[in-house]
């Protein structure tokens, strides 16, 4: 197993189940892996479709930057001063992108492949609310979620600085797992027709060696007397109710900061908000997950709007 590997299976994550199994595959190294193929879209660079790395960072996050003004309509663009690069300011609103897998920091898959990193959305956040052009803020998101070390930091970091200037989320096409945890930290989300949003819970991949890799090595681990919990075997029952407490801890506080932010009970999310699936454009919004559906072009000028009026407030 490489270390990338054991990187991934080191810890929970809140993703929609495709992107787990191809993100561990992309770790052993298996570009040609069914489940790497199955999340490839037509938006890929080519090169990443054959598994070559992109250009640079700063080519990645110029091809950001240049999908996030096509879809925002004709209003005046410029990059974000002082952001990761790839958030753009169009007109008096900050659009950040939320976009692939999430990742706590930057690495290899947020600087070539166009992840994203918790440590830039905070660094756009404060670029936006320091940059007095700036009215407001839109996280424009398309993420089947990602690993949850982070998460919940981030999201009480949103919730502190509401009312600091408004701040909306906007699902284009998927806003899963701990992309819809951090959407549900804005004071609006909305979403296309089409979007999906949901998918609360989490998951954790636990490896178990039970025969030579392929270099024909076998790692054995031995545990001290007293800390039997330290590595759960997940072929036993035991090992599975250990690991399940663990994950059930992380997901109770994914439950409360999604209750919190939209306003509802705890039992109304584990009740009404898919169940650990995904639910549809209009749906979301019936069940209380979403507030409306729109367009991006119509959630950025609504966002244009409200900044306005909320700089206006505050001037009075």
């Amino acid at each position: 197993m490489t270390r990338a590997f054991h990187a991934v299976t080191a810890e929970p994550w809140a993703i929609l189940p495709d992107w787990l199994h191809a993100i561990a595959a992309l770790a052993l190294r298996q570009r040609d892996h069914v489940a790497v193929q199955a999340i490839r879209t037509p938006t890929q660079d080519p090169r990443e479709q054959t598994g070559a790395p992109s250009d640079e960072e700063e080519a990645m996050n110029a091809r950001r930057r240049r999908e996030l003004a096509m879809m925002c309509g004709e209003m005046s663009q410029r990059r974000l001063d002082n952001g990761s690069g790839r958030a753009i300011v169009n007109g008096n609103v900050a659009v950040i992108p939320v976009f692939g897998p999430i990742y706590p920091r930057a690495n290899m898959m947020t600087d070539f492949s166009g992840a994203t990193a918790i440590s830039s959305l905070r660094r756009d956040a404060h670029a936006a609310f320091n940059d007095d052009t700036v009215d407001a803020l839109l996280w424009a998101i398309d993420s089947p979620g990602g690993a949850v070390s982070g998460v919940n930091g981030f999201v009480d970091f949103l919730h502190a600085n509401r009312g600091r200037k408004p701040m909306a989320a906007h699902v284009l096409g998927t806003g899963a797992s701990a992309a819809y945890w951090i959407a549900t930290a804005l004071e609006r989300v909305t979403l296309e027709r089409t979007a999906m949003v949901g998918s609360i819970g989490v998951v954790a991949a636990i490896p178990k060696q039970v025969s030579p890799d392929r270099d024909g090595d076998l790692f054995i681990e031995i545990v001290s007397s007293n800390a039997p919990n330290k590595r759960p075997d997940p072929t036993t029952p035991e090992g599975v109710l250990e690991i399940r407490d663990s994950l059930d801890a992380i997901e109770k506080q994914f439950v409360a900061d999604v209750a919190r932010g939209r306003k509802v009970s705890a039992e109304a999310v584990l009740a009404e908000f898919g169940k650990g699936g995904v639910v549809v454009g209009g749906d979301a919004t019936k069940r209380g997950m979403a507030d409306a559906i729109t367009s991006m072009d119509a959630a950025v000028r609504h966002m244009a709007r409200v900044g306005k009026q909320s700089r206006a407030k505050q001037a009075g």
